[in-house]
């Protein structure tokens, strides 16, 4: 904040001087040489520094809204390169010469210098934070510079050269997003796989997982395979295993987030496929639909013992459980 004050203040003292003895250069050659009164006289010069100053700070503010400032610029130079011929004028006016010139013009062309100075440490920052960087010379020293000129220079110009080539590069385009479904990559790959592979691969992604669960997950890809062969490959205890049966006829069951019986999934199986269905093609449509391995022999047995009842035979009227009649 002390500094910030400093700096207004300097700068306050500077312009303050510099337009205060050009506007009197100015006033000098307007009212006394081209006879305009003396109150235009002053206004003729305070537009020219006014204008200078006003087109730095338009030149400022075009560079905070990330705008070209080529235009403010040069007007700030058309007013100055002005106001300069004219103190040129008031210094031979007055047979000054070469000293009364430049004691006329250096305040004008110090407030430029200096406020242009200053604003262009803001644009600087400006382009930092937009990520441009310009080209700067490179800290060979002084000694560098002069006994190897050439060579620095070809350096440098190597390094200006590559800077422009990438900053004038096309910015890469954004890559779209991919078409392709996570599911149906993910299908591809377990089909390139061995299951006990797969089995490993899954595992090392959710290891927390129980056998049941992760063979389901592997399921729903295409890998078909049992809670028993997930423990199996992953050389589990098989205590983490719950086995339970749906009834006194059916073989054990494993516990898991969707836990079919192998009587369920016989019949489901069966009713899918008709009453003229094999037992080889029930077998298959179990192991391919639930992961659950069953023989044809249980595939017989579970269909007859599921059978429906043959209707009863009617019984005719007067007849007994003997077959005879009543008496």
């Amino acid at each position: 904040m002390r500094q910030r004050i400093i700096w207004w203040a300097s700068l306050t003292l500077i312009g303050g001087a510099a337009a205060s003895f050009t506007a009197w250069s100015l006033y000098y050659v307007a009212h006394n040489i081209y006879d305009v009164p003396h109150g235009l006289a002053i206004l003729t010069a305070a537009v020219y520094d006014g204008t200078a100053v006003a087109c730095l700070f338009l030149a400022g503010q075009a560079v905070q809204e990330r705008r070209s400032a080529l235009g403010p610029h040069l007007a700030t130079l058309g007013m100055a390169a002005v106001s300069v011929y004219l103190n040129r004028v008031h210094a031979q006016h007055i047979h000054g010469g070469l000293g009364a010139f430049l004691l006329f013009a250096t305040p004008t062309i110090a407030l430029l210098l200096v406020t242009g100075l200053a604003w262009s440490a803001a644009r600087a920052r400006h382009r930092a934070a937009d990520g441009e960087t310009p080209v700067t010379l490179p800290r060979y020293g002084l000694w560098g510079w002069l006994l190897a000129t050439e060579d620095a220079w070809a350096a440098t110009k190597e390094r200006a050269v590559a800077h422009v080539t990438a900053s004038a590069s096309p910015a890469p385009q954004p890559q779209q997003p991919s078409r392709h479904d996570a599911s149906a990559v993910l299908r591809r790959t377990f089909a390139e796989m061995d299951p006990a592979e797969a089995i490993r691969f899954a595992h090392s992604a959710t290891p927390n997982v129980p056998p049941a669960e992760l063979a389901a997950e592997l399921t729903s890809y295409g890998v078909h395979v049992s809670a028993v062969q997930v423990a199996l490959v992953l050389g589990q205890s098989p205590a983490r295993i719950t086995l339970e049966r749906d009834d006194a006829h059916d073989a054990p069951q494993f516990r898991g987030s969707a836990r079919v019986s192998k009587s369920a999934a016989i019949l489901d199986a069966a009713s899918a496929l008709g009453p003229e269905a094999k037992a080889s093609a029930v077998v298959e449509r179990v192991r391919r639909t639930t992961g659950l391995h069953v023989d044809e022999a249980y595939v017989r047995t579970v269909r007859s013992r599921n059978k429906p009842p043959a209707p009863a035979q009617p019984t005719l009227p007067g007849t007994g459980q003997g077959g005879e009649g009543y008496n």
